[in-house]
């Protein structure tokens, strides 16, 4: 036979002396609690995330700078930048005269649109100046001397006011004060 027994509901509140009212109140605070330990937690997880991204930013500074170095003592970098100023000189003999739209015309731009580019990376905060003024030194400023009749003469050319190899003109002006004032520095 069973027995029988009489169950009642059985009430949380008195057992921890609180009543429905104070039940939900301390739900209510740890519950506030959570959220408040939630955001700090957020707040370190962002601090953690920048700094994985500033990491990551260095590191990709790092391969686009380790790129150029492989592309500046690569042995055809000295052939391109010797038919450079050979082409260079022919033509500026000549007064340009059969330069323009010649795979020589196009040598040379090529050639003078990779300085360009190092420019614009600097320009726009993808390699540091400093590294690229290093890396390239006295480079960069002798071959803007010797294309700076070429742009005059595209300049002409072209009916521009402003050279379309500006940036490689600003980073050989750039690199050479850069150099100066390092030369100069006790």
């Amino acid at each position: 036979m069973r027995a029988k027994f009489k169950t009642e509901p059985v009430s949380v509140a008195p057992v921890l002396g609180l009543d429905l009212a104070g039940l939900v109140t301390l739900l209510g605070a740890i519950s506030s609690i959570a959220v408040i330990a939630g955001a700090g937690f957020i707040v370190v997880q962002l601090r953690q995330n920048a700094n994985l991204l500033k990491a990551s930013a260095r590191q990709e500074k790092k391969q686009a700078a380790f790129s150029m170095l492989e592309k500046l003592t690569h042995e055809s970098f000295a052939s391109r930048r010797g038919n450079f100023y050979q082409i260079i000189r022919k033509y500026k003999e000549r007064d340009w005269k059969d330069f323009d739209d010649s795979p020589e015309d196009f040598e040379v731009r090529s050639f003078a649109y990779s300085y360009e580019l190092y420019g614009q990376l600097v320009r726009d905060g993808t390699i540091d100046f400093p590294l690229i003024a290093n890396m390239l030194q006295y480079i960069v400023i002798f071959d803007w001397k010797m294309f700076e009749t070429t742009s005059d003469h595209f300049k002409k050319r072209f009916g521009l006011r402003v050279s379309p190899w500006h940036d490689f003109e600003w980073l050989a002006k750039e690199t050479e004060k850069y150099i100066s004032i390092k030369q100069s520095a006790p």
